[in-house]
């Protein structure tokens, strides 16, 4: 199977997505597609693709005081916009995208005829703006090159071989406290409706939805809550609070069957994630252990965690 195309598909997802990620950390990557934030690692969503990639060619669209608008600035302004303007006609947005390059460029002249590269606040976030970009490109460098056909082949296989495991579907309820877990499991085994329960209750994002988590495998969950809903039986729900990094859980069981092997189109998030965890564990892994770190403060009194 050739996975070539594949692989340009996946680099120019991850290249988009990469710093947003890194920023959040590898120990949260876990995210799976359709899982529940408060269940599940979080990872950004990330903007959607360009209407079209960058051009061979860089043309010239417009000039202004005799500086240039190119293709490729008009199409990394596209690619700011929120998914809902991206959707008009595309002839109507890039005309409307090149009136606005051409407002910027004039209002980046006249703030540089006012000096303003000198004042000491416009110096210190330009500074701040060159590490970002510094950021981006360097592990976007880093993964193009640690991406390849085999590592795509080896983290497809890693997934497919978890179709061997049974998926449950289930429902759950996060709380802030044990004290309101067990207020909930008393309420529950008093009769009340776990759906209802899960709408009036719950403090994560499932809650219109009545807790409900559609089926996930092991992998897919944090470790106490895979263990302790696995443990139940379908119809039967948690007489115990479950306690994980993201708050108290309730957790009802509905169903289990066995899994299906997902194909590569469909295990492509999946495959994303894990690329990209290997690749920053890498690269941030290797920068550190070469580097001479020391922690001198916590600062503005915030408590660096695992901290007494």
């Amino acid at each position: 199977m050739n996975l070539l195309p594949r692989t340009r598909e996946l680099r120019e997802i991850f290249v988009r997505r990469l710093a947003a990620v890194a920023w959040i950390g590898v120990g949260v990557l876990a995210t799976l597609p359709g899982g529940s934030a408060e269940v599940r690692a979080q990872t950004p969503t990330g903007g959607q693709p360009l209407p079209q990639s960058m051009p061979a060619e860089d043309s010239v669209i417009a000039r202004v005081n005799g500086e240039e608008v190119r293709q490729s600035d008009v199409l990394r302004m596209l690619e700011q916009l929120p998914a809902e303007v991206r959707g008009m006609p595309r002839e109507q947005l890039f005309a409307l995208v090149v009136e606005r390059a051409i407002d910027r460029l004039l209002v980046v002249e006249a703030a540089r005829k006012e000096g303003l590269r000198d004042d000491p606040e416009i110096q210190r976030r330009l500074e701040a703006a060159e590490a970002d970009v510094l950021w981006e490109a360097y592990l976007e460098r880093k993964l193009q090159e640690g991406l390849s056909e085999a590592r795509i082949r080896r983290a497809y296989d890693n997934i497919a071989s978890e179709a061997t495991d049974d998926e449950i579907k289930a429902r759950h309820i996060l709380l802030a406290s044990e004290e309101d877990a067990r207020t909930v499991i008393r309420e529950l085994e008093g009769g009340a409706d776990f759906q209802t329960l899960a709408r009036k209750r719950s403090i994560g994002p499932s809650r219109e939805a009545g807790g409900d988590l559609g089926y996930f495998s092991r992998a897919q969950m944090v470790d106490e809550f895979s263990g302790a809903a696995f443990a139940l039986a379908p119809g039967e729900f948690s007489k115990a609070p479950v306690k994980t990094q993201f708050g108290w859980h309730v957790i009802l069981v509905e169903g289990r069957r066995r899994a299906e092997t997902p194909s590569m189109q469909e295990a492509m998030p999946r495959i994303q994630q894990a690329i990209t965890r290997e690749v920053l564990t890498e690269v941030l892994g290797g920068l550190r252990k070469r580097a001479d770190i020391e922690i001198v403060g916590t600062g503005g009194g915030l408590v660096r965690p695992g901290a007494r």
